[in-house]
């Protein structure tokens, strides 16, 4: 019985030595290597390996090697590293030569799993972005017989991403936009057109969670309405603009935003598409005189922008 154990473990120990001996180590051999959540070019960012890093392989898929590094929450993880940026130095079918012992004076090789893409979970991506915006504004009165319609306007601003978990970041963004709506009315005398316009600067805070590609976006943002004003230009020739007085109107706005998109490389950059609604919370109108209408603005934003 005895021997039939002590041969049992040296046939387990031989098995392990063997399938550690088969396993190929590799090294990076470029500046700084893209670790992949899937084996695909288009596949989200996880990590990034300096030159120098070795690895030892999981398993090779095609042209991709399957490895194990610490994500952006500090959890190992498998990804995916691309051939191209790496050579085999070690290990494999037929125990090849092992990897190389350093050179005199040059500090030893890394084998540890590389930080989080960016230098740790703390680390983000700031973000510029611009697009047409398309707003409105909701009435709890009617306003026939007028007919009311978007507004086409543009956004643009700055943002910073960072991540919180697996596929999950937290963003913020300040962004100035258009916004306002239009309003005509044609009777026999001709066609009546009027404006309401309000450009906003806003703060944007978010969760996006991305999952190789789409993602979708939700949450919360808060505004300051500037300079509003409207517009006319009626028949006869009668047209103008007009500032309109702050002290009747609420320049405070707040409400959520709803969006998804697609994420893609750009030669080494990250650009996105973005579809947002933006659903409004705060009402315009103060109702000085003791009313109760409420004027709530909207609007949908088609975002393009650039990870830095």
């Amino acid at each position: 019985m005895k021997k039939t154990i002590l041969a049992v473990f040296v046939v387990m120990v031989f098995l392990a030595t063997a399938a550690f001996a088969d396993a190929a180590i590799i090294k990076v051999k470029v500046t700084s290597a893209n670790i992949r959540q899937q084996p695909d070019a288009t596949s989200a960012v996880i990590s990034r390996a300096a030159q120098g890093t070795f690895f030892e392989v999981i398993k090779k898929s095609g042209n991709w090697y399957e490895v194990a590094v610490t994500d952006a929450t500090g959890r190992t993880v498998t990804g995916f590293i691309n051939a191209d940026v790496v050579e085999e130095v070690g290990g494999g079918a037929g125990g090849a030569a092992a990897a190389p012992a350093p050179q005199r004076g040059a500090a030893a090789p890394s084998y540890a799993a590389p930080r989080a893409a960016g230098g740790g979970a703390s680390a983000g991506k700031f973000v510029v972005m611009a697009g047409p915006v398309f707003s409105n504004i909701a009435f709890s009165e009617s306003v026939d017989p007028w007919k009311k319609k978007m507004r086409f306007g543009l956004a643009a601003g700055v943002g910073y991403e960072m991540p919180v978990g697996k596929d999950l970041y937290a963003t913020g963004a300040a962004l100035f936009s258009t916004g306002g709506c239009n309003f005509t009315y044609s009777d026999a005398s001709g066609s009546y057109k009027q404006s309401y316009i309000g450009n906003a600067l806003a703060l944007r805070l978010g969760i996006k969670y991305a999952f190789n590609g789409p993602f979708v976006t939700a949450g919360p943002y808060v505004g300051f309405l500037m300079s509003p004003k409207t517009s006319w230009s009626f028949p006869g020739g009668d047209s103008g603009e007009l500032s309109i007085d702050t002290a009747n109107v609420n320049t405070l706005l707040f409400g959520v935003l709803l969006g998804a998109g697609y994420e893609m490389n750009l030669g080494g950059l990250k650009g996105f598409v973005q579809l947002t609604y933006n659903l409004g919370l705060s009402n315009m109108a103060k109702n000085t005189g003791g009313g109760t209408s409420t004027a709530k603005p909207n609007s949908i934003n088609i975002i393009f922008g650039i990870q830095l």
